[in-house]
């Protein structure tokens, strides 16, 4: 049997992970069959990138998915600053009179949410049928990528709030490091991802 949560193989008997500790029940199992069965399972993929630079391309190389990390796991608590000082710049310009300081709150609250938003579009994950790719920057491009055989082990690790709204981070490790290599951190739909990433790799 396999743990959904981290993808590593488990006894049957056994209740608890033994690698990421995960209660062992329910959804969280996956039998040998349902393992191989997944890895007869097309993938869908593209051509022509929509988000990652066409030039970084392979040659017959094709993509899977690209995508920015949640709007609500990065840019929450930049939305939830800039409307305080809006607010409060509101409330003091209205209420109290004070132009300039009123002003002043409101425009930094702008600015608050102008980073935040900044911040989401400068980070793209991507999976292509050769590599998994990171890429981090607005104006210059820091690109992190790695081979698809060389990963060795995917975790998921999912809170009560990234539940909630279908987000998460996935962990992943590759050969020749001693720890985890790369992190999609607040990824959309990570259960997705990992069955995803893992369908390839069974390939």
């Amino acid at each position: 049997m396999y743990c959904l949560k981290c993808g590593r193989e488990i006894e049957e008997s056994s209740q608890y992970c033994k690698y990421c500790g995960t209660r062992l029940e329910g959804e969280t199992l996956e039998s040998e069959s349902e393992r191989l069965k997944e890895s007869d399972d097309d993938v869908p993929t593209y051509e022509t990138p929509k988000k990652i630079p066409l030039d970084t391309m392979e040659k017959n190389e094709r993509i899977v998915f690209e995508t920015h990390p949640s709007k609500i796991g990065v840019f929450s608590n930049h939305i939830a600053g800039a409307l305080l000082f809006i607010a409060g710049g509101s409330v003091v310009l209205i209420v109290l009179n004070w132009e300039i300081f009123g002003a002043i709150l409101i425009i930094t609250g702008l600015i608050i949410a102008l980073i935040g938003y900044l911040k989401w579009r400068s980070i793209i994950y991507g999976l292509t049928t050769n590599r998994i790719i990171v890429l981090k920057g607005i104006f210059s491009k820091d690109i992190y990528e790695n081979r698809l055989d060389r990963v060795q082990d995917i975790r998921v690790k999912i809170s009560l709030w990234q539940r909630v709204f279908n987000y998460g981070d996935i962990f992943l490790t590759t050969a020749g490091t001693s720890g985890i290599e790369c992190i999609w951190h607040n990824i959309p739909d990570p259960r997705k991802k990992q069955k995803l990433l893992r369908t390839l790799l069974a390939k």
